[in-house]
């Protein structure tokens, strides 16, 4: 396969010293014949596709095929998905139970297809999209139940968010994922970004010491960031927040989350906030980010491809649906 992807490398982290700032310098990946054999890989794809879709998608499955492809050829453990897997704007108990057996089966079945395994975050369309007024936030339990259900994620969470929060240990690295949405009274209606609580007292005590520790969350939690075709979600207090603290005090490595479509890197505190992913039907740029992982750092790599879309909107329940034909942009970067 030709690539025609760019490749922006990131500062990498280290077990003792962290080098990072918000700089990205356009260069060739490093050849894998130089990396240890303790090495390994995970990719990050956030709101991938944060769109209603089938499997296969007419007009679209080609180029989601050859970026998949492209994934897969990076020999990933897994991926991570921090949030934004459907658009979900699905605003009654029926249309719930009625379009997350359509569209959480396709999503799952075309990972499937390219072999690779998944762990996701909840995002604000798994929940039925900001902002939640009354009626939509009444929705949010049938929600998440939805989630639970299909994407079958670990169930050692806290109470009530069992399999939209939860934790898994691989190799030499604890991965962690927070449900970043609560009930209050905020800008957005009754549903407000923010960890606290039962789930902030069960996130400290998973915080248990490993060579790397990874938080995945949908929304950012510094800024400012970059966005496109976003509403721009950010979590509640920011460095401040009781979430950053306890990243902070425990150690955390690197933060992944997505919602705003575009890529920022920010360092602070010792911790590495890593915010990308790309929108599909919307958006002229898509990305993913390529992790590997020693002992002693973490490497990372956004990989970033331009796409065309275009056509009529492709219907989807609710508002504002993307173009029904996304291609790969004939102006791509083709260096091998």
């Amino acid at each position: 396969m030709t690539a025609r992807y760019k490749v922006i490398l990131l500062p990498a982290l280290t077990a003792s010293v962290i080098l990072l700032g918000t700089l990205m310098v356009l260069a060739e990946a490093p050849a894998d014949s130089t990396r240890a054999p303790e090495t390994w890989t995970f990719v990050s794809i956030p709101d991938f596709l944060n769109v209603d879709t089938t499997y296969p998608q007419p007009g679209w499955e080609e180029t989601l095929d050859y970026v998949l492809e492209a994934i897969e050829a990076e020999k990933p453990d897994f991926v991570l998905v921090p949030g934004d897997l459907v658009m979900g704007r699905w605003w009654s108990e029926e249309k719930i139970v009625r379009y997350a057996a359509i569209y959480y089966p396709a999503w799952i079945r075309r990972m499937e297809a390219h072999g690779l395994k998944f762990y996701a975050a909840i995002g604000d369309h798994e929940i039925g999209d900001n902002p939640w007024p009354p009626d939509r936030a009444r929705l949010v339990p049938a929600f998440r139940k939805a989630f639970r259900d299909y994407l079958k994620m670990p169930l050692n969470g806290p109470e009530g968010l069992k399999g939209t929060a939860y934790y898994f240990v691989h190799k030499n690295t604890l991965f962690v994922s927070v449900d970043v949405f609560e009930t209050g009274d905020g800008e957005q209606g009754d549903i407000v970004t923010r960890v606290s609580g039962l789930q902030l007292e069960w996130f400290k005590q998973t915080l248990a010491a490993n060579d790397h520790i990874v938080v995945m969350g949908h929304t950012p939690i510094l800024g400012p960031v970059r966005q496109e075709t976003s509403s721009g979600l950010m979590l509640e207090g920011g460095r401040g927040s009781a979430l950053w603290r306890a990243m902070v005090i425990h150690g955390v490595d690197l933060y992944l989350c997505g919602e705003v479509h575009a890529v920022t890197c920010i360092e602070r505190d010792r911790v590495q906030q890593v915010i990308h992913g790309g929108l599909f039907g919307y958006n002229p740029k898509v990305n993913y980010l390529v992790v590997r992982v020693s002992p002693e750092t973490i490497e990372l790599a956004v990989k970033e491809l331009d796409i065309v879309c275009e056509g009529e909107d492709l219907w989807q329940e609710g508002p504002n649906g993307p173009k029904e034909r996304v291609l790969i942009a004939e102006n791509a970067d083709s260096s091998p």
